[in-house]
C-alpha cells in the first residue's frame, strides 16, 4: 500500500504544472489575473481598509482578517469561478447567441465581471462569518461586495491596460 502511495505521489509530482485546454472563455483570462502579485496586493489592501474602517476594526485584526479571507477564496475560487465561466457557457450564453456573436462579447465580459464578484466576496463573507463570527448586516453585505468588485475590476482592467511584453518572463507577476 505504502509503495502505491509512493508511486502515485511520484506520477503527480511528474505531472506538468500547466495545464491546456482547447476551449478558452473570458473567466480564465479573469481568473489568471485574479492570481497575480498586483491585484493581490490591491485587494488585500481595498478589503483591510474596507475592514478598519466599514467594520470599525483594530488594522491588526482587519489585516489578519483580509489575509485569511482572501486565501480561503483564492483555494476555493480558483475551482469555483471557472466552474461558474463553464455554467455560463452552456446556459445563459445560448440565450444570448442569437443577439451577439462569439465568447468574448460585452455580455458575457459583464457575466464574467458579475460571477466573480459574487463568488470572491461570498467565500469570502462565509469565511468571516463562520470562522470569525464577524457580524453582518445588509450594509455591510454591500460594502464587501463593493470593495470585491473593485478588486475584480483591476484584474478586469488589467488585461486590456496591463504590460504585454513582459508576461512570458513573468506569468506569476502578471498573470
Amino acid at each position: 500500500m505504502a509503495l502505491r502511495l509512493a508511486l502515485a505521489g511520484l506520477i503527480l509530482l511528474s505531472a506538468p504544472a500547466t495545464a491546456y485546454a482547447n476551449l478558452i472563455w473570458p473567466v480564465l483570462f479573469v481568473e489568471m489575473r485574479l492570481l497575480t502579485i498586483p491585484v493581490i496586493a490591491a485587494g488585500l489592501l481595498i478589503e483591510s481598509l474596507m475592514l478598519r474602517f466599514g467594520f470599525g476594526m483594530s488594522w491588526l485584526r482587519s489585516v489578519l482578517l483580509a489575509v485569511t479571507a482572501n486565501a480561503f477564496s483564492a483555494a476555493l475560487g480558483a475551482f469555483l469561478i471557472p466552474l461558474a465561466g463553464i455554467v455560463w457557457e452552456i446556459f445563459p450564453s445560448l440565450l444570448i447567441r442569437p443577439f451577439v456573436r462569439g465568447t468574448f462579447n460585452p455580455i458575457t465580459w459583464a457575466g464574467t465581471f458579475a460571477l466573480a464578484v459574487a463568488i470572491t466576496a461570498s467565500l469570502e463573507v462565509l469565511c468571516l462569518r463562520f470562522a470569525f463570527k464577524t457580524p453582518w448586516s445588509r450594509r455591510r453585505w454591500q460594502l464587501w461586495l463593493g470593495a470585491n468588485a473593485v478588486t475584480v475590476a483591476l484584474a478586469c482592467v488589467g488585461l486590456f491596460f496591463g504590460p504585454k511584453d513582459i508576461q512570458g518572463y513573468y506569468p506569476w507577476l502578471f498573470g
